[in-house]
């Protein structure tokens, strides 16, 4: 009978428990939903910083391409007449006064400069760059593999400085070295060192190009990485609904520390968003056989790199544009 009990009272306890879960789940993600409707950049777009970052996120697809290993003459121009539309919105509100948006014609003056010699006119590019004829072309390095990695053993400040997202691949990673890579990415500190992170290496091409189709980032040169690398972060390690960002939080420190191992080790990477609709989530845990206790948080493209290539020169923010002293 006293079994019988126990039993009893532990399933009581389970049910209670999953109970109160759901109840706070729901609280918690009305109000990620709350904050998202008040305040996503796609929504506010009248908004500064909302601004900016659509016109960040404008002139990034044509840096890309500026950047790409086979570079085709004549890409991009439906993003580069709407990255003109962005930028005269945002001159017209707010003035030019901002080194992103000045940047980003930079980067058109770039592109401009790339299509001298191509047949096709650009009238309305031509007419918006001379409205600025005091912003030069944007830097794009062009860098061998020596110098590029040249940074390894200096300073940390120096270290961090130097990597950069690269899109060049022309050789597969020796196994030791990826591994020696993946084992240091493992310091990566965590919520109470519950170490969320999973690492999944995808080495087989037809995985890999099912991957890449599905999160739809790497036309011109994924088809060359040697290996993607998923990382993922185990639901196990979180307990309450509160803790519900921990996955993504943890995940994307473990990315960055991973980021920098790779660098480390002289292995060619470039991150990859996961922002996809549940449907291709789902899909992507079927193809990799992903347990589905694990949400998938960053995809990387990786390989050695070739002799010499270009990067894209991706300026940050300066300090004071993101920090605010509380005192």
């Amino acid at each position: 009978m006293k079994e019988i009990l126990r039993k009893i009272k532990r399933k009581l306890s389970a049910w209670l428990l999953k109970a109160k879960l759901k109840r706070e789940a729901k609280r918690a993600f009305r109000y990620d939903c709350q904050q998202f409707l008040e305040n996503a950049g796609a929504l506010h777009l009248d908004r500064r910083n909302a601004a900016i970052a659509e016109i960040v996120m404008g002139y990034h697809v044509l840096e890309k391409g500026l950047t790409m290993p086979k570079r085709r003459l004549g890409f991009g121009q439906g993003a580069v007449l709407r990255l003109i539309e962005l930028i005269k919105q945002y001159e017209a509100r707010f003035g030019i006064d901002e080194p992103q948006v000045a940047y980003a014609i930079s980067v058109l003056r770039s592109y401009r400069q790339l299509h001298n010699d191509w047949p096709e006119p650009m009238p309305r590019l031509d007419a918006f760059l001379e409205q600025h004829p005091q912003i030069p072309a944007a830097y794009e390095p062009h860098v061998t593999r020596d110098d590029f990695f040249a940074a390894k053993d200096k300073s940390f400040p120096a270290f961090a400085a130097s990597r950069h997202v690269v899109r060049h691949f022309s050789g597969a990673i020796p196994r030791e070295i990826l591994e020696n890579a993946l084992k240091l990415a493992l310091t990566a500190p965590s919520a109470c060192n519950r170490q969320h992170a999973r690492i999944h290496v995808i080495d087989n091409k037809a995985l890999m190009e099912k991957l890449f189709a599905a999160q739809g980032g790497t036309r011109g040169f994924g088809q060359n990485a040697d290996k993607a690398i998923v990382v993922t972060a185990d639901f196990s390690a979180i307990r309450w609904s509160w803790e519900r960002h921990d996955i993504y939080t943890n995940g994307g420190i473990f990315v960055m520390n991973l980021c920098y191992a790779l660098h480390y080790y002289g292995i060619a990477h470039c991150i990859l968003h996961w922002s996809v609709p549940p449907e291709v989530d789902v899909q992507a845990h079927e193809l990799l056989e992903i347990p589905s206790n694990e949400a998938i948080v960053q995809v990387i493209a990786c390989g050695m790199p070739p002799a010499e290539f270009d990067v894209a020169g991706s300026p940050r923010h300066e300090l004071n544009e993101v920090m605010k002293w509380h005192s």
